[in-house]
């Protein structure tokens, strides 16, 4: 392969776009009717993964907070300090969604969802610790860089998405009387400002795509492992597949709940992916011994 292998094969991307373009093509058939069949508001499945679906991104924060911290230059002193409090930062974001944001989702005692949080964030620190240490400085912070662009990448597209596109949820065509069914294709502005002035939540109409979706595909970035550890290559595929298997996992949970159609889930799933195939791919090419 040349110099501008990319992080992952380019049989996996075209994998993934045939198999994203696949869904939409079907969803855009099935999506009212699949979401209506799976639609299930109290499962405890699909809320479980509400509350933690996503956590990829923040947890992501936490291991590029960690890394800058481990990898800041320590000849000088300024970018050093520099780097120690943008990585001090991102732990402090990081943890704070970890721990906060699952109670916006599960009906559990927010301290004891803040606690696991907390586990979770300290697992994180220490498990990315061990893997940098040894690495190469410059390595750690293209790492941890790669992770910082990808989560800012993605929540960026899909945000600006959500806001124009104005698709409403499923949930809330289900519920609310005068709320009808879009098309992914179909910009659902004329139904958004009549029921946003009628009381309805503007969350209520970030159906298309799912951000949920796109920040679980962010799992993919344990991809990056062996950018730390060399060691653990051979394991490389395994720990991009769980990243794929956990993506998929999440967009069933978000039909499941309502909050999101086949093609939602599809697109956030294409953008998250994306991200994380072309900013590695710039990042890390195999003439940078990747």
């Amino acid at each position: 392969m040349s110099g501008h292998t990319p992080f992952l094969p380019r049989q996996t991307l075209y994998g993934a776009i045939v198999v994203a373009a696949a869904l939409i093509a079907l969803g855009s058939f099935v999506d009212y009717p699949l979401s209506s069949a799976l639609y299930d508001a109290s499962n405890p499945f699909a809320l479980f993964f509400a509350a933690y679906g996503a956590i990829p991104a923040p947890l992501g924060c936490v291991a590029a907070g960690t890394l800058l911290v481990c990898g800041r230059d320590r000849k000088h002193t300024v970018r050093g300090i520099a780097q120690s409090v943008g990585g001090i930062l991102l732990l402090l974001v990081g943890t704070g969604l970890v721990c906060f944001l699952p109670a916006v989702y599960l009906p559990v005692s927010p301290v004891l969802l803040a606690a696991a949080g907390v586990v979770l964030c300290l697992v994180t620190i220490l498990l990315t610790r061990r893997l940098a240490k040894g690495a190469d400085r410059a390595v750690i912070l293209r790492v941890a860089l790669a992770i910082l662009l990808v989560i800012l990448c993605e929540l960026a597209v899909v945000n600006l998405i959500k806001v124009c596109w104005g698709r409403p949820r499923m949930r809330l065509v289900a519920s609310h009387p005068e709320a009808y069914f879009f098309p992914w294709w179909q910009r659902g502005t004329a139904l958004k400002e009549s029921l946003l002035a009628a009381g309805v939540a503007s969350d209520e109409f970030k159906s298309f795509p799912s951000a949920h979706t796109a920040n679980a595909a962010t799992m993919l970035l344990l991809g990056l492992v062996p950018c730390l550890k060399p060691r653990l290559l051979p394991y490389r595929k395994a720990l991009v597949a769980f990243g794929f298997a956990w993506t998929a996992v999440v967009a069933l949970s978000r039909i499941l709940l309502g909050a999101h159609y086949l093609t939602d889930t599809a697109v956030g799933f294409l953008i998250g992916f994306l991200s994380v195939y072309l900013i590695c791919g710039a990042l890390f090419r195999r003439n940078r011994g990747v």
